[in-house]
């Protein structure tokens, strides 16, 4: 999950909701009932051609008046009073619905990313899906499922059995934020995972700490041998895409790449090799395993 940096509460309406903790669950509950959020769409391209290959749907709350809520406190709230399931549906039509409207008649739709709640790793939330192609029109073959390793902790083999479950409607599903904290590692070959979402802080920390470094070409290597696809999140500087490149990371996102932005503009976007970046693609220079990335 590659979050935009939105602007915190103001003081004055944070200290409003401190004194009154059902507010904002008021407010939020009222934003999801009247669909007044919205979504932006952050791109996604191939570190190998420059291509663009898809788009992670974000969800943002916007307050009147202009202030945003970042998902970091808007989501936590909703999963905590259930909201989540609302919510959740609302984001996966609306993101398809928004895809689908901006694709050009008859060309190849690129691969959407919407992020599941591990509140909503269950059995009903296939309906949820069956509903929202049914709806939009969407191609499930595009649609990819993002759920973090946090959805492991608890009943894995329940886990494993939805995944399954929504893998047969011909979804995608990947495991965002792969390498923050809990490896899911023991269960990573049994699980029906198509891509690994190295989490940001780890491709922060690689320029600086050759561990990360080692544990990110790890992971790459992992990915490689089980056949699963690797996407780096949060690339913010030339020295990580390089990096990343070189270590023959299949693709990325980030600000250096692309901010979240409307629909359109991220088909735009995604339509230029590298989208708007100044400058040119960075050159391949494959580091064999062995060799440390950084000095």
């Amino acid at each position: 999950m590659d979050e935009a940096r939105t602007v915190p509460l103001d003081t004055h309406y944070g200290q409003h909701w401190a004194a009154n903790g059902q507010l904002i669950e008021a407010d939020l509950a009222a934003a999801i009932q009247r669909h007044a959020l919205s979504l932006k769409f952050q791109p996604q391209f191939d570190l190998r051609t420059g291509a663009g290959v898809g788009v992670e749907a974000l969800a943002r709350w916007t307050l009147p008046g202009g202030k945003s809520v970042a998902p970091s406190v808007f989501i936590p709230i909703a999963e905590r009073t259930g909201m989540i399931h609302a919510l959740g549906a609302w984001v996966l039509e609306a993101a398809c619905a928004a895809v689908y409207a901006c694709s050009a008649p008859g060309a190849q739709l690129l691969t959407l990313s919407v992020n599941v709640s591990a509140l909503q790793v269950n059995k009903g939330f296939c309906s949820v899906i069956r509903e929202c192609m049914r709806h939009t029109g969407f191609p499930a073959k595009q649609l990819e499922l993002e759920i973090t390793e946090s959805a492991l902790i608890g009943d894995t083999e329940l886990t494993i059995e939805c995944l399954e479950q929504w893998k047969e409607l011909g979804v995608q599903i990947a495991l965002d934020d792969f390498g923050s904290g809990y490896s899911s590692l023991n269960y990573l070959g049994r699980l029906p995972v198509d891509r690994l979402k190295v989490d940001q802080s780890l491709v922060h920390r690689m320029s600086v700490d050759k561990r990360s470094a080692i544990v990110l070409r790890s992971i790459l290597s992992l990915g490689a041998e089980l056949g699963i696809d690797v996407l780096a999140e949060g690339v913010e500087t030339e020295q990580q895409l390089q990096m990343l490149t070189d270590l023959g990371c299949p693709r990325a996102q980030g600000y250096l790449l692309g901010h979240p932005m409307p629909a359109r503009q991220a088909q735009i976007t995604l339509s230029k090799p590298w989208g708007d970046r100044p400058s040119p693609p960075v050159h391949h220079k494959r580091i064999p395993i062995g060799e440390y990335c950084v000095q």
